[in-house]
Parts: structure tokens; sequence; C-alpha cells
């Protein structure tokens, strides 16, 4: 990377090529990891010590390792410290708890458990980053030079959708995602179609059972694979045939691995009996298929047409409550004021602006780049490869649009071909004059960041959209406009020591905060943010909204003896904004009503508490 930016009379006489051979990847991938490793430790070095979760996912799930660990049974994933007593039947996958638990259990007897679980929540993270990193590595050493390696991989760290999923704390199943996305795109990128089937086929059935959003990319890879079966009909559709078999039979091993026959019934958020029956299918059409090998293109279009609308009949005509999607049954209310305003499950244009720039720019330098390889590939199998990579990306970045969260997958695919295009006008630049050159240099880092440039103008623009009244910009989100919301000043751990020294409880909080209160105390809540449990999240937002006479009807209906409100936290004063007139607005202006009684429970922790007197 030191050579990047120097001129050509300093690197010899030969000018260089993004596509000389790699010698040191290793090292190479070694050297980036640990400088964003230690730079993201250094960072959140605060939040660290607080050990201060950044998504109330991550503290529910180190709760739930906790209770794996203290004896609940390896295949009952669910809650029961939320709407207790029955709990919450979380729709995770235990493959995300193996490296917590695993690295908990090898760490408590040297630290003692709770600095095993700090460490842990640091490390596990970021030993996932280097997983990524090294298969996005392997991918570049394959076609580019050592600089390609490294700044493919510097490009994790400039892109905020996807580090964000690898910085500490961030244990939830996100990073992994992304890891297997990119085992499959290895598998895509190798040479023998067995192993690359295999390898394709595998880790789509665990990115499956981590999250059935994962069945998009899945559909686009094996789609890739009929399209080489396709093109090559010599081949006898062996990726396809090897991609669905491994898939299928991936997908039963880890579901009984994992689940059991604990919970049979059908689910539209996470792999149930009815979707291994349509890999199944999938997989026994294409077995077929590859026997059979219909000669004519239309016979084999036909027979892809066959498997495809088998598997929709399976999947929809057993479970037509999917056809809407993992959400569909939500309550309306839950889904107006929970669902629609995750942001990160929304399209694009509901981010922020920078955000939105990552997403909507970062993927389109990679399908640049990946044009360009396609169009000066050395061989028809490597401009077919390509070609099958631009696919690959292009239907990834329609997916990340559409949900943002997905769109970490399209950059960290980018990465490579945006990282050879990039550095081959870097070359290029060393030999123009200063100012063009440093005009070049100005567009190759907004390509590197697209966000950038949108940070500066929104920084220049600023005073302009500042309200004159107060002082502060005004921040709109879902229709509520509120004033500027800084980092919360709540101290959950300071809340948690505070309510250990008192009797177990059910509390009733905001769903955002309910995890960071349970994961640090012995108490529980009504509900989280998580939408099995929507009878809960139900009446929480429904109370916190409602007036003060409605809302004790519902408090009192959950048996609660704590109202906990963490005051300066964006879910509060949506509520308050929505309803004015609610429970919320109340609390949040120290207005509460006579069957709330004040008590300052946590001193210096900025969570105010009320104990229900009635």
């Amino acid at each position: 990377m030191a050579s990047l930016f120097v001129q050509d009379d300093q690197v010899g006489a030969k000018a260089p090529s993004v596509s000389d051979p790699a010698r040191s990847a290793r090292l190479r991938v070694l050297v980036t990891w640990a400088m964003l490793a230690v730079t993201m430790i250094l960072v959140n070095f605060k939040l660290i010590a607080m050990m201060r979760f950044g998504d109330p996912d991550d503290a529910l799930r180190l709760l739930q390792v906790r209770d794996l660990l203290a004896g609940q049974s390896w295949f009952d994933v669910h809650q029961y410290r939320v709407a207790a007593p029955e709990g919450v039947p979380m729709h995770w996958s235990r493959l995300v708890d193996i490296p917590i638990a695993g690295m908990i259990l090898l760490l408590r007897p040297l630290l003692g458990t709770a600095s095993a679980e700090l460490v842990t929540a640091v490390l596990v993270p970021l030993l996932t980053l280097l997983c990524a990193m090294a298969l996005l590595g392997r991918l570049a050493a394959r076609w580019f030079n050592d600089e390609v390696v490294s700044l493919s991989g510097l490009m994790f760290g400039l892109s905020p959708p996807v580090l964000c999923q690898f910085t500490p704390l961030r244990i939830d199943h996100h990073g992994w995602q992304i890891v297997l996305a990119l085992a499959a795109l290895s598998g895509l990128h190798a040479k023998d179609p067995r192993r690359g089937a295999l390898v394709i086929g595998l880790a789509l059935a665990a990115l499956l059972a981590i999250s059935i959003e994962g069945l998009p990319l899945t559909t686009l890879f094996l789609g890739i694979c009929a399209l080489r079966g396709l093109r090559n009909p010599a081949s006898r559709f062996d990726w396809f045939a090897g991609a669905t078999g491994s898939l299928a039979i991936g997908s039963v091993a880890i579901f009984l691995g994992t689940r059991g026959t604990y919970d049979l019934v059908t689910h539209c958020d996470a792999i149930s009996p009815v979707h291994l029956a349509m890999l199944g299918w999938i997989a026994a059409g294409a077995a077929v298929l590859r026997l059979a090998a219909p000669r004519s293109l239309p016979g084999q279009i036909g027979a892809l047409a066959l498997i495809g609308a088998g598997a929709g009949v399976i999947l929809f005509g057993a479970a037509p409550e999917c056809r809407g999607g993992a959400f569909v049954m939500l309550d309306p209310l839950v889904k107006r004021y929970w669902y629609d305003s995750v942001q990160e499950g929304m399209p694009f244009w509901h981010t922020s602006a920078p955000l939105a720039a990552a997403i909507l720019a970062g993927p389109l330098v990679g399908i640049i780049g990946t044009l360009w390889q396609w169009r000066g590939a050395r061989d028809a199998q490597a401009r077919m490869l390509w070609f099958d990579h631009l696919l690959l990306l292009t239907g990834a970045w329609l997916i990340g649009l559409v949900v943002a969260r997905a769109s970490a997958t399209a950059l960290v695919f980018a990465a490579v071909p945006a990282a050879a295009l990039i550095l081959q006008g870097v070359y290029y630049l060393r030999s123009v004059p200063i100012l063009p050159r440093l005009g070049g240099y100005a567009v190759v880092i907004s390509l590197l960041v697209p966000g950038l440039p949108v940070v500066l103008a929104m920084a220049a623009a600023a005073p302009l959209s500042a309200n004159p009244s107060s002082g502060k910009l005004e921040k709109s989100v879902s229709g509520v406009t509120l004033g500027a919301l800084s980092i919360s000043q709540c101290r959950y751990d300071v809340a948690g020591r505070a309510l250990d020294r008192l009797p177990a409880v059910d509390i009733f909080a905001p769903l955002d905060i309910g995890p960071d209160l349970i994961v640090r105390s012995h108490d529980r809540v009504v509900a989280t943010g998580h939408h099995r449990g929507a009878a809960g999240m139900h009446d929480v937002i429904a109370a916190f909204m409602s007036p003060a006479a409605e809302a004790h009807a519902l408090i009192r209906k959950r048996h609660v003896a704590l109202v906990a409100v963490c005051p300066d936290i964006y879910e509060p004063s949506v509520y308050a904004a929505r309803a004015p007139g609610g429970l919320m607005a109340d609390l949040l202006k120290d207005h509460p009503p006579q069957w709330l009684q004040p008590v300052d429970i946590a001193p210096g922790s900025h969570i105010k508490f009320w104990r229900v007197v009635n």
C-alpha cells in the first residue's frame, strides 16, 4: 500500500500492472486486518469498557449464550426472560452461538465469567472480520497483485455498512452472513466444479440456517449455476446439481443438528420442514436434469422452469402465509411503530444520505470494475467467470437497494474488482502532470469512500438548514420531526447492578432497552424488538401511546412492578411525538399518573424508574 501514490520513476522501469501475481497475500491480509482491528478497538474503547452494545440484538445474543451455558437445552431457543413465563421462541440459529460459547468456556477459567464475556464480545467480531478478509484476499490473490489484496481488504474499513457488522461487541449473526456469502463466492470462482459446487451449497445452507433473508441471494447463486449448465451442455449441469444437492443435504443436517425435532412448525422467518422439502425438490430435479441432460435448449429451459415452479408450489402451497414475507402476520400497530421504523430493513432511500450514497455508489464501482475485467479477460473461461460475477454482484446490489442491511454483501462482492479498477487508475495517474493528478486522486478517494462527498456537502449546507430558534438541526424519521439526538447517556451497567440488589421483577420498558436491562440484571421484561413476541410488543407500544387510564389496564395485565425509560433515545421520542396525550409523553415531561411512583433505583444511570403502585 505504501507504493500506491508514488511516481513511476520511483518504482522502477517496468510499469506495474494489477494482474501481476500476488506474492505475499496472507501477510497483506494479516497486516490490513491488524490495522483495522486496532483502530476499531481504540475508537470504541470507551464503549467496550462499559460493554455497551451498539444493537439490542447483540445483548440478547449474549443472554442466549449465557442461558445455553447455564443448562438450557441446545434445541430450545426460547428466551424465557421476555414475556415470562412462556417466553419468546427466538428464530436465531445456534450456529452463531458456537464461537461465542466456545470462547467463553475457554477464557472463563483464566479470566472469570465477566471478563471472559467481555473479551469474547470484542474478539469474536474481529475474528469474524479476519475470516471475511481472508476469503476476500484469497480471491484477490488469484487474479491480481499484492496491492489489490491490500486495497480490497482496506475497503472493509472504508465501507460503513460492512464495517459496522464487525465492530467489537457486534456478536450477532450479520458478520457471519457476510463470511458465508464470501465463501459461496469463493466456490463460484473455483476451477473444479465438484469442489466449487460443494462449497457453494454448504455455505448457502449455513447462511439460510442463520437467516432466511439469505433466500434471494441463494436464488442468485443457484440461478448462475444453472446458467453455467445452459452455457455448457457438456458439463451436464454439474455446478447446478452439485450446489443444490449439497445445499439440501447441508440444510437437513444443520436443521437436525441445531433444531432437532423440537420445533417442526412451519415458520416464515426461519428454515422449517417446508423449506427443506422445497430444497429437496430442487436437488432432486437437478439430479434428474443432470442424468437426463436434454440436448435441446428449450428442453433444458423447460426442465429448469418446472423445477422452479415446483419449488414455488411446495413453499407457497404448504405455507401460503409466507407469500407476504416473514413479517406479514405482524399486528398493524407493531408494524407501523416498530418494523417500519427499522431503517436497516428498509430501502436505501430511508437511510441517511451518506449511507445511501455508499449503498448506491459503492457496488456500482465494483460493477464497472467487473465489466472491465470481463472485457479484458485473457481467455473464454475467465470471461465467463467475470460475467457470472457481474450477474451476482448486480443482483446483490439490487437486493441491497431494497433492504439496506443486505447492501454489505454487495459491497464485499464489489471490493476486489473495485480495488483493481481504482488501483489501475492510480497507476495511470502517476504519469500525468501534478494538477490533473491531484484531481484524479480526489476522484479516487470519492470512489473509495462514496459517502464522503455527501458528508462534506451536508457539512457545508448545515448552517443553512439549522433551526434559527434553537440553533439545532432538525431530524425527521418516519414522519416524526425531532430535535437533534446525540449518543444516549443511559448507563445500563449502572442500572443492572442496582436492579440486582433488589428482588427480580417484571419491567415494562421500551423495546430497544429491554435486552440491555435483562442482560445486566436478573429481571424480566415484557417485550423486546423481536417479532415472535409481537403480543408483548403490541402491549408495550399501545400502553406508552395510550392515555393513563388505558395504559394502566395494559400494564396491570402484564403484572409488572416497574416501568423504566431511557429518556434520550429515539423510541420514546416517537411515542411522545405521535401521541402527545399518551403515557410516554407524560413520563418524559415528569408528569406521571398517580399509579406510578418515581423511584431513584439507579442513581447515575440516567434511566428513569417508576414503581407501579396499584
